[in-house]
């Protein structure tokens, strides 16, 4: 699924959900079936620090856990993008991974990556 953002009519962003299974062993794997996302996005750095990202991110958690009842949603960026896991943080969600070298940037060959998760009773609590 992918939703758009835009601003006095203009696409600024887009963000993406792929709905996925979570792990699970094969005696219970059909109850794990559906229950997580991957969720990621781009904002036109000409819009960077306006708080688009995090309005954009709310909703997208509002779909993703009122909406389509998922347990867990969770997102990946390179460690170097400061502002993406900073704007993670911020929104509840909490690092999980450090991976190394395991993402390709067309400009910085294989960089490192870190991996935020939240629950959906997390996000109904904050």
């Amino acid at each position: 699924m992918a939703v758009i953002v835009e601003h006095e009519g203009r696409l600024i962003g887009d963000l993406m959900v792929k709905v996925q299974d979570a792990y699970a062993q094969r005696e219970v794997a059909e109850g794990a079936k559906g229950t997580e996302a991957e969720i990621g996005w781009v904002v036109d750095p000409a819009h960077h620090g306006q708080g688009f990202a995090t309005e954009a991110i709310e909703a997208l958690f509002r779909i993703c856990f009122d909406g389509l009842g998922l347990r867990r949603v969770i997102a990946i960026c390179f460690t170097a993008n400061e502002p993406s896991w900073r704007l993670m943080e911020r929104l509840g969600m909490r690092r999980e991974a450090h991976h190394v070298k395991d993402s390709l940037h067309r400009e910085h060959g294989w960089q490192d990556g870190y991996v935020y998760a939240l629950l959906a009773e997390e996000w109904r609590a904050r």
